[in-house]
């Protein structure tokens, strides 16, 4: 008798990345208004690449932990407020 083994599966985190995409449809959103720079654009993609390294860390094991949760989502409220500044600021031409 054979027995299929199973993969691990990644873990699930939807609501970490429907808030990335929110948070990129932002920054696109404030590049297409001119509400940001290109150059507060890219910092603004930096930040974002961080909390898709941080996700990508967590799920590396299996298992994104609380703690784990709780971390990006701190890092990503980071990004939303620096979102938020960067699209208010006074633009110099």
């Amino acid at each position: 008798m054979a027995f299929a083994q199973a993969t691990p599966a990644t873990p699930a985190t939807p609501g970490i990345d429907k808030r990335q995409a929110e948070q990129q449809k932002r920054i696109d959103q404030g590049v297409k208004s001119g509400q940001l720079t290109g150059r507060e654009a890219a910092r603004l993609e930096k930040g974002q690449a961080k909390v898709q390294r941080m996700e990508d860390k967590a799920k590396a094991d299996g298992v994104v932990t609380a703690k784990e949760r709780k971390q990006i989502t701190h890092e990503q409220d980071k990004q939303s407020r620096r979102i938020a500044r960067e699209k208010h600021d006074r633009q110099r031409k």
